[in-house]
């Protein structure tokens, strides 16, 4: 099941937080019910076992999740290990569309070509749970809604906008999987890519790529960009670069630490390439994104009315507002 999120109305951005678990006693997910509300979870670590409004779903890292208004979840059996998950509550006009929908297969067609999907210009499609094309970017964003949430802006509408665009992102990294997983060539990307995940390293070279797959190596780097839209020699750069982002937001290691991890030969091309690829350095980076709002493992807390909305009369007429526009969207 997929859901179109409307981009042309209000996207009210209502709470966010990070769930950490850090120990190994079991733990259960606590039922909870949504009111006009809507949910998108992002599982960065260990496994969650749900059920949404009577159907069971298995939530792994690099999954997320999107719970539409008024549904119910709750745990169903006890997870051990570490966890650690992303979440954000907001309000939207949504509605369903099937998997099989005409618009879900123009989109991967114009996905694949690398052209404009003019039906979705004024949507975001999300699926009720997929898993992460490119995770480190989608928590790097996570990472930044929430230096912006604890940064008080002086208007809500910055938030109410950055949620916006964390949804379009999701929507847009959910079509590459869904161009990528129904790619009529026989040697995909995803193949390629997935490889050079497994493979990255200081000194991982396009040639390498191509003996692995015995191609020539423009031949391949033509088939990869035509699929990706970039080069392999670029998607091995950037993966290295979201990769450090990630452990900058994420991690209090040395700088020196995350260029080694990142897979960069020294501080000095670490430095130089990451502020050449962000237009900052990766010090700075991470100051700009040094808070986070984490919440214990009552996990997913449903906290007082953000002040900026004022009193309950005006959540009401909020959500009002949104419930009077899927009726109209029905009608």
């Amino acid at each position: 099941m997929n859901y179109l999120i409307s981009l042309n109305k209000p996207i009210i951005f209502l709470w966010a937080g990070h769930f950490l678990k850090n120990d190994n006693a079991p733990w259960t997910r606590r039922k909870t019910h949504h009111d006009a509300d809507s949910q998108i979870m992002m599982l960065e670590k260990g496994v969650m076992h749900l059920e949404i409004n009577g159907e069971k779903v298995e939530l792994h890292a690099g999954d997320i999740l999107y719970a539409p208004q008024h549904a119910e979840i709750k745990g169903i059996s006890a997870t051990t290990g570490e966890i650690s998950s992303y979440w954000v509550h907001f309000l939207v006009d949504s509605q369903k569309i099937n998997d099989n929908d005409r618009l879900i297969h123009d989109a991967i067609v114009q996905q694949r070509n690398k052209n404009e999907i003019p039906k979705l210009n004024n949507y975001a499609l999300i699926p009720q749970i997929y898993k992460m094309h490119n995770p480190d970017e989608l928590f790097t964003l996570f990472n930044q809604l929430l230096q912006s949430i604890n940064e008080s802006p002086s208007s809500q509408r910055q938030n109410d906008f950055f949620t916006s665009f964390l949804l379009c992102k999701i929507s847009t990294d959910y079509l590459k999987t869904l161009s990528l997983k129904y790619s009529k060539n026989p040697l995909t990307s995803t193949k390629v890519a997935e490889w050079i995940r497994i493979n990255i390293s200081n000194n991982l070279t396009v040639q390498q790529v191509a003996d692995t797959f015995e191609l020539n190596p423009s031949y391949l780097s033509r088939l990869f960009k035509r699929e990706t839209g970039t080069s392999i020699k670029s998607y091995i750069i950037n993966m290295k670069i979201e990769f450090a982002k990630y452990l900058l937001v994420s991690t209090s290691l040395q700088i020196s630490e995350i260029a080694e991890k990142s897979y960069f030969s020294d501080d000095k091309q670490f430095l130089h390439t990451f502020k050449k690829k962000t237009g900052t350095t990766p010090s700075k980076f991470r100051k700009n994104i040094s808070n986070t709002y984490l919440n214990s493992d009552v996990v997913d807390p449903k906290p007082k009315l953000p002040t900026q909305y004022g009193t309950k009369a005006l959540h009401a007429m909020i959500v009002d507002i949104i419930n009077a526009q899927n009726n109209h969207g029905k009608s």
